[in-house]
């Protein structure tokens, strides 16, 4: 299979936009995700105040913006007050994703309307049945899917691949530096000429503040074996 990108996810107040700049032009593949709540205000650290977005713009960062509960809902519904929270940034986001439980909300995802600005708009699957349930009945072609059966927590589970033609398809689940590399070489070892990216939040923190060290650490990672790929 073939990786189009590493999603990092979580930019909070603390991070060194400097030197996520300087990580993105170095490895053009990273994407920074950005959680959004109604509630991030009692979400924790890893919820930024929305006026953070601001500061964005001249970075020229890979960003998606990740709507998670009652402002997840809202976007399927078509009330998009959440999109409000984004104080007009939505224009910096290439991708949205959202997190939600889907298995509730089939009917109005298979319709979803396009977001203005968004060229992909990824949806959380918690397993992989609910995702090949989805994926054989009509839904957007703009729409793509996060297979995550630890919903941001962090917790190591099995990388399950699904394939289908022209989809792109996401895996998350306790991925960081200590298993990025077994869990890449899986993927890109899998032989499909389907494209995925991989996702990580809990274990790229330290004391719940996005660690660039971290990041740093997975990036080399990845164009290590990026690079062998290709020399191959």
């Amino acid at each position: 299979m073939n990786l189009t990108k590493v999603t990092f996810t979580g930019i909070d107040e603390k991070t060194n936009l400097e030197r996520l700049s300087k990580l993105q032009k170095e490895y053009p593949f990273a994407e920074f995700g950005i959680l959004v709540s109604y509630d991030w205000k009692e979400n924790g650290k890893r919820f930024p105040d929305p006026r953070i977005l601001g500061n964005l713009e001249k970075y020229g960062l890979n960003l998606s913006a990740h709507f998670c509960g009652q402002a997840a809902v809202d976007v399927v519904m078509k009330r998009f007050k959440a999109v409000e929270i984004l104080n007009g940034k939505l224009r910096l986001f290439n991708r949205c994703q959202l997190n939600l439980k889907a298995a509730e909300h089939i009917t109005c995802l298979r319709k979803l309307s396009p977001l203005p600005f968004i060229k992909e708009v990824i949806v959380q699957m918690h397993t992989l049945q609910l995702c090949e349930q989805f994926l054989q009945g009509e839904r957007p072609k703009f729409m793509s899917y996060l297979l995550d059966a630890s919903g941001g927590a962090g917790i190591d589970t099995p990388i399950q691949i699904i394939t289908s033609p022209g989809i792109h398809i996401g895996y998350a689940g306790g991925i960081g530096p200590e298993n990025v590399e077994s869990k890449l070489r899986t993927l890109l070892e899998y032989d499909s000429d389907e494209y995925f990216w991989i996702d990580m939040e809990t274990r790229v923190r330290t004391d719940e503040w996005l660690d660039l060290d971290k990041v740093e650490h997975v990036l080399k990672t990845c164009k290590t074996i990026l690079d062998e790929q290709e020399s191959e």
